[in-house]
């Protein structure tokens, strides 16, 4: 009976909170601003890059083996679907010769997932390989389909925030190239 009046006073303490120490979701975050509103005027907005492919500038990778941003205007690429992806067009291996473009990196070619056993219906892992589950694959692994989940438009921001973060890269190419294939099981213990 005790505990049942103390659970009970709980419950009357924490559910007569004040109003006024609740705090309204609209106001968390770091912009104090109605971002909803028409009236709210950030002093810049992103001026997206216009540049056709090709003709772009290139931005370095922000941290070792950052996906690299898209240099060229993406007006009329979106949405990107599995069977209608304009970006395979000149990025693909067998395009990038003619196109000019940067070859889509060797990790959208590898399957992730494990080749399970299956034993009366029931699948399970294989319990002799305990590594990562990296397989080479023929075709574009679908699960790259989409673009920009990764892969964003360079654009013209300014912002009156300081960025105190430094990039460090163990190797010099990795500023340009991404070395994720050969690097991908790095740390992962067995």
């Amino acid at each position: 009976m005790k505990y049942l009046s103390l659970i009970a006073l709980f419950f009357l303490v924490a559910c007569n909170q004040p109003k006024e120490k609740q705090i309204d979701e609209d106001q968390l975050g770091f912009i104090d601003a109605d971002l909803y509103s028409d009236e709210t005027n950030f002093k810049m907005k992103a001026n997206f890059n216009e540049d056709k492919p090709e003709t772009g500038i290139t931005i370095n990778r922000s941290f070792e083996n950052a996906p690299p941003m898209i240099p060229h205007t993406t007006a009329g690429f979106f949405p990107i679907k599995r069977e209608n992806n304009i970006c395979l067009s000149c990025h693909m291996p067998d395009k990038v010769k003619e196109s000019g473009a940067r070859e889509i990196s060797k990790t959208h070619f590898q399957s992730w997932r494990p080749q399970l056993d299956v034993k009366a219906g029931v699948y399970s892992n294989p319990k002799e390989d305990k590594q990562v589950y990296v397989k080479e694959v023929k075709d574009l692994n679908m699960a790259y389909f989409n673009c920009s989940q990764c892969h964003v438009p360079q654009a013209d921001v300014s912002i009156n925030i300081e960025n105190l973060f430094t990039a460090e890269f163990r190797e010099k190419f990795g500023i340009e190239e991404s070395n994720l294939k050969d690097k991908v099981s790095e740390g992962v213990n067995n």
